[in-house]
């Protein structure tokens, strides 16, 4: 017999939010949208001004003592102010923004097949769950059935056919049975493997 997966969760919204925490092309979707970001961040970073300094010290070992000192230093600032650039930087940033929208759309697109996969698999084994119980039943009630025919078999009221047609039915009660939980497992694996849950 397989394993027992384990109960079924009521409701498929935890599921596909563990699977967007866990499925890498999720992950991988997040990613992008955080480095397009990032990088819009830092076109538009481009627009400030910058400051820039320079500073040296140092000796002479070889001077002329009438017009220049033995020991110097020096030091400077420069200050860049991006005025005249054609609306480079604008540009920029505009597209590294209009990029950023498309990986979020992406992510977007990504988060609705995960969702939409999971709850696909989750119905599939909430329906195998369901044929469990009903087979079960179904098995419960051809064991009747058999302990029917045996006892109308053994006072003598009925033929071996009728007893021959119990058995069957019990038979395939069982494998009815066998074959549902083989199902259950197969689609709890699948549910899993849609979550992106690792065994």
């Amino acid at each position: 017999d397989p394993a027992d997966p384990g109960a079924l969760p009521a409701d498929p919204a935890p599921l596909i939010q563990q699977a967007e925490a866990l499925r890498p092309e999720a992950l991988s979707a997040k990613a992008q949208v955080a480095a397009a970001q990032s990088f819009a961040r830092a076109e538009g970073d481009l627009k400030h001004p910058s400051v820039s300094a320079l500073g040296v010290v140092g000796a002479n070992p070889l001077y002329d003592e009438t017009h220049l000192a033995n020991r110097f230093a020096a030091a400077g600032v420069n200050v860049n102010i991006p005025v005249f650039n054609g609306h480079l930087f604008r540009a920029r940033q505009t597209e590294a923004e209009l990029r950023a929208q498309v990986a979020e759309q992406s992510l977007r697109d990504q988060q609705n097949r995960i969702a939409h996969d999971v709850q696909v698999a989750w119905l599939n084994a909430d329906n195998a769950r369901q044929r469990l119980t009903l087979t079960a039943d179904l098995l419960a009630q051809a064991n009747l059935a058999l302990d029917l025919a045996q006892t109308r078999y053994n006072l003598g009221l009925s033929s071996i056919v009728e007893l021959s047609q119990a058995q069957l039915q019990q038979t395939s009660a069982e494998i009815g049975q066998a074959s549902a939980k083989y199902d259950y497992g197969l689609q709890r694996a699948v549910l899993d493997y849609q979550i992106g849950a690792t065994k």
